[in-house]
């Protein structure tokens, strides 16, 4: 029996819940889990995996999505098969094996699991009646989701525990029948033809336009720094004393939902690229909060920080893909979200992993570690990406 509309896009809402609920569940756990099982030394390479396969994915997928194939029904297969990967990563570490195994099916996900937001990001966008201001609220329920796997994981005490990846999986798994539920996004791009349009390289095309050239790189250079935030976080959680780093790291999300109740009202009103400023602002912030608590070791300050996580994603992510929506052509939807999730968690992912992992290395990992210079540095090369797109950017009108 097919629902009607409204049950589909409240499907939206379920599916965006039990999307967001897998990463909160072992993504912020993970530094600990390596940990427990002495493989700490792989974290690096296991955060850049994600962004590093994406790159091979995000593409592809957004194009068949454009031009082949139903997005929903490209989405319930890809978390199929993502949700059985999942599971082979976790439990490898669990069985004892060489944690190289963990790399290898962890790729295996970020493979598949790559193209799942930008996927989800166009099924609303088409289907919501109002995007500027239904799609904070149906992101909402993703953000929704990820507090409620984090406290579910340091609520059963599996904070540095595999079992925390496993139960993800099954979470995952779960999602992808219920992909089958949401609104029918048949393919609207009946047209292109050849080997670029089929690898998604038409997307590049995007880049010619300076105001979203400038959108697209600016993202990508505030991302390097940020990939600091769920890789080192945690750990300097443990280390000044919280008994549950991994329900700590969703007081952000606590405070996101407030602000896509904020974004939701204000988006039709105000111009998007105020709100990615604001959000750059706050990223700046965020850092020079947490060198101030490496400086004085105050727990208190931390948290504040990870507050300021919610507002971020939502004013940049969020507000930066009704950015891009707004811009590009009906038939590039797919695509052009596909281009944000590579330059963003990807390029901007990878380069973030290894440059913050060797900045780790030299500040914080030594036998005097020095949590303010590191947090420090990190604030500091947040004015890049800001200075790049106040300049970019203002001073042409907003269509």
């Amino acid at each position: 029996m097919q629902l009607s509309i409204q049950r589909q896009r409240n499907m939206m809402a379920v599916v965006m819940m039990l999307m967001f609920m897998p990463p909160s569940m072992w993504v912020t756990s993970l530094p600990n889990i390596l940990k427990t099982y002495d493989a700490v030394w792989i974290l690096p390479y296991a955060t850049a995996l994600s962004p590093f396969f994406a790159i091979f994915s995000g593409l592809l997928f957004g194009s068949l999505s454009d031009r082949k194939m139903n997005a929903e029904k490209l989405l319930a297969g890809l978390g199929l098969a993502g949700a059985f990967a999942l599971w082979m990563a976790f439990s490898v570490l669990e069985w004892g094996w060489h944690p190289g195994w963990y790399l290898f099916f962890q790729a295996i996900n970020a493979l598949i699991s790559g193209p799942m937001f930008a996927l989800i990001s166009k099924i609303k966008l088409v289907n919501l009646p109002n995007p500027a201001r239904s799609f904070p609220i149906y992101t909402m329920f993703g953000t929704a989701g990820w507090i409620i796997g984090g406290l579910i994981i340091s609520g059963l005490g599996l904070d540095a525990s595999a079992k925390s990846g496993q139960l993800a999986a099954f979470v995952r798994l779960s999602m992808s029948g219920l992909c089958l539920l949401m609104p029918a996004t048949p393919p609207t791009d009946l047209v292109s033809k050849g080997w670029k349009a089929t690898l998604g390289f038409n997307a590049f095309q995007l880049l010619r336009d300076r105001e979203l050239r400038t959108f697209y790189i600016a993202s990508a250079l505030f991302t390097i720094p940020g990939t600091a935030f769920f890789m080192f976080t945690p750990i300097m959680l443990h280390e000044f004393g919280s008994a549950h780093p991994t329900a700590q790291m969703t007081i952000g999300q606590g405070v996101e939902l407030f602000t896509m109740l904020f974004l939701s009202l204000l988006a039709g009103r105000f111009r998007i690229r105020w709100f990615l400023l604001i959000g750059m602002l706050l990223g700046l912030l965020r850092f020079a909060l947490f060198a101030l608590a490496g400086d004085i070791g105050m727990l208190a300050i931390i948290w504040l920080g990870i507050a300021l996580h919610g507002p971020i994603f939502a004013l940049t992510m969020v507000a930066g893909r009704l950015f891009l929506d707004k811009r590009v052509p009906k038939t590039m939807r797919g695509q052009a979200q596909a281009l944000y999730q590579l330059l963003v968690s990807s390029f901007g992912g990878i380069v973030g992993a290894f440059l913050c992992g060797w900045l780790y290395a030299q500040h914080v990992n030594v036998p005097e570690p020095n949590w303010s210079l590191f947090w420090g540095i990190l604030a500091s090369s947040i004015c890049i990406p800001l200075i790049y797109f106040s300049i970019g950017v203002f001073g042409k009108n907003e269509s």
